[in-house]
């Protein structure tokens, strides 16, 4: 149990990282930011929100093609029903 809570601790910490990177990348703080971190931070919040925009669209397509599917599950539950 003692190595997980340390495992947490550190996946926490990452996580608060990550999202003052991002959040620091943001548009907002131009001109804020140090010259030499500038792109680099500024392509980090471009890239984490390309990877949430094409996230969604493929979960999007993923369910509806799990709907597709079902829905063609039903309909060949139909027919072997009738024969």
């Amino acid at each position: 149990m003692g190595a997980g809570k340390g495992t947490n601790r550190v996946m926490g910490r990452i996580w608060l990282l990550a999202a003052l990177l991002y959040g620091y990348g943001h548009p907002d703080f131009d001109g804020h930011r140090p010259a030499a971190i500038d792109l680099p931070l500024q392509n980090f919040h471009r890239g984490v929100d390309a990877s949430a925009r094409d996230g969604r669209r493929a979960l999007l397509a993923l369910a509806d093609k799990a709907q597709s599917m079902r829905s063609l599950l039903a309909g060949l539950r139909q027919l072997n029903d009738v024969f």
